[in-house]
């Protein structure tokens, strides 16, 4: 499937995540009847390739909800489980993805349950308990509106049991919901915005042929499926840091053909912003991305956000989705598919002819 399909699919998001917190309560029941059926005191979540983006980036949600670890692991380095009860989450969009299947049959003493897009999938066979994450049918290679459904699947797993197992409190439990109902309330406007942006710094990304993305918690894993977009579709080098481990080393790889995209939120957004200007006194190609309120001039990309951390994957990433979506076509980059599939030759990645 070629990269500028993804498009349709980068407009759906809002549309997308407010009909999955609508349907919140038929998505995760299978979820809450495991959770209360395990009380368990670990979770593991499994993923690779953007569902493990996905998994990091609400791993941190689920933990402050049900107040219980939450970790967030590749089915290639699978972790040894030493909790007493823990609970195993697998998931995939696709849920035909080979390494999954491996893992889910290296587990399959656990308790677990695979979260996927599709109803009739190869993982569903392997896992006992299943369920669906409500993106729908999502044909591109690269995902966008898959992934931001994923993780507004899991924080809802979260809350939902949460509130089941009586240990998120009814209060706790409206205010984040009313807070991911406004980030969708806001998504249109954003989406607009960052169309706009895309336009006007058309010219500058044209020429940018490595990037590098840093944001600090929620951001940084924003940060680390931008790149992954990017490196799938624009086809250059592309790499994600949270904002402390940037200042560890990457920071001498700057030179005037980097691309720097900073996601500035609340947390640390004065040194974040100091970064930026660091960044832009060696390269061109420097872009901000912000809230309305800390926006310091017409060039940052300023967005409405909830103020609330874990809607920042939510706000941030659309940026980087739309120039995965969008460049490819303008700059006429052939697709990777042949590199796929010649690939796949070797290490099929896929069960059958799944997704």
């Amino acid at each position: 499937m070629s990269v500028e399909k993804m498009y349709p699919y980068w407009t759906k998001q809002p549309k997308v995540l407010t009909a999955v917190i609508q349907e919140r309560a038929a998505l995760t029941k299978e979820f809450v009847r495991l959770f209360l059926d395990t009380a368990p005191d670990r979770l593991y979540l499994i993923g690779s390739g953007s569902s493990f983006n996905a998994a990091k980036a609400a791993a941190p949600f689920m933990e402050e909800i049900l107040g219980i670890e939450a970790g967030a692991f590749t089915p290639t380095r699978l972790p040894g489980i030493f909790s007493k009860k823990p609970l195993v989450v697998f998931l995939s969009q696709g849920g035909s993805s080979t390494n999954m299947l491996a893992a889910a049959d290296t587990l399959a003493h656990k308790p677990s349950i695979a979260v996927t897009g599709e109803r009739e999938c190869e993982l569903a066979k392997h896992v006992k308990k299943h369920m669906l994450i409500g993106c729908g049918e999502e044909l591109a290679g690269p995902k966008t509106m898959g992934y931001t459904a994923s993780v507004m699947c899991l924080y809802l797993c979260a809350l939902e049991a949460g509130r089941a197992a009586g240990r998120t409190a009814n209060k706790k439990y409206s205010t984040v919901l009313d807070t991911l109902l406004q980030a969708c309330e806001n998504m249109p406007c954003n989406l607009m915005r960052t169309e706009e942006w895309f336009q006007e710094k058309l010219e500058q990304l044209k020429g940018i042929k490595k990037y590098v993305l840093v944001g600090t918690g929620y951001a940084a894993a924003a940060a680390a499926e931008g790149a992954l977009k990017i490196l799938e579709t624009v086809r250059v080098p592309a790499l994600a840091y949270e904002f402390e481990e940037y200042l560890h080393g990457p920071i001498f790889a700057t030179d005037a053909g980097l691309g720097g995209i900073f996601f500035v939120s609340k947390e640390e957004r004065k040194r974040l912003f100091t970064l930026a200007k660091c960044h832009a006194a060696y390269s061109g190609y420097t872009f901000v991305i912000t809230s309305e309120e800390a926006a310091l001039d017409a060039r940052c990309l300023a967005l409405r956000m909830t103020g609330a951390p874990y809607t920042e994957v939510f706000e941030f990433l659309p940026a980087p989705q739309l120039m995965a979506a969008r460049l490819p076509e303008i700059l006429e980059i052939p697709d990777g598919l042949a590199v796929f599939r010649e690939f796949s030759k070797q290490w099929p990645t896929k069960f059958g002819h799944g997704r």
